[in-house]
């Protein structure tokens, strides 16, 4: 079975080492251990970009095959923005039977720690092709506002 992960060059060192450590030291190169939690942690999380501006902070998630009904999304009291989302699995038909079963059912989560100086307020939501879009306004207090300058309007040329 294959999932898709976020690149880490280090990853297969830190298998290496696990292996190697690992009392059955016999199992077949690739095939995750036990104990390879950070594995199974890449292949179910939520991939995520934050980025920032002047005027929002705005948060792009990827939940290809998912619908608005199979989304939530929250933000708490002490500013966590938290994405939810679940996947039931297909019903059996009868008389078929899967050759490879790839698609996860299950519930996936992913949670980040906004910055206070944020409108929660004003937050919006879209999904739209499988991309949930995140935005939360910067609050108009902490913008940065251009001042004019008090004083002789010509410049000094010699």
């Amino acid at each position: 079975m294959t999932s898709m992960q976020r690149f880490d060059p280090f990853r297969e060192m830190r298998h290496f080492t696990r292996m190697m450590n690992h009392p059955l030291w016999g199992a077949r190169w690739g095939e995750p251990l036990d104990d390879d939690v950070e594995h199974a942690v890449d292949a179910w999380s939520i991939p995520m970009d934050v980025r920032r501006d002047d005027k929002a902070l705005t948060v792009v998630a990827s939940l290809p095959g998912f619908g608005s009904d199979d989304v939530d999304v929250s933000i708490s009291p002490d500013r966590l923005l938290s994405v939810k989302a679940s996947r039931t699995s297909e019903v059996a038909h009868e008389g078929k039977e899967y050759l490879m079963r790839e698609r996860r059912a299950g519930s996936f989560s992913r949670a980040v720690r906004l910055p206070t100086d944020l409108n929660l307020d004003d937050a919006a939501v879209a999904l739209e092709h499988g991309v949930l879009t995140v935005t939360v306004p910067v609050a108009e207090a902490a913008q940065t506002r251009r001042l004019p300058i008090q004083g002789a309007a010509t410049s000094d040329s010699a």
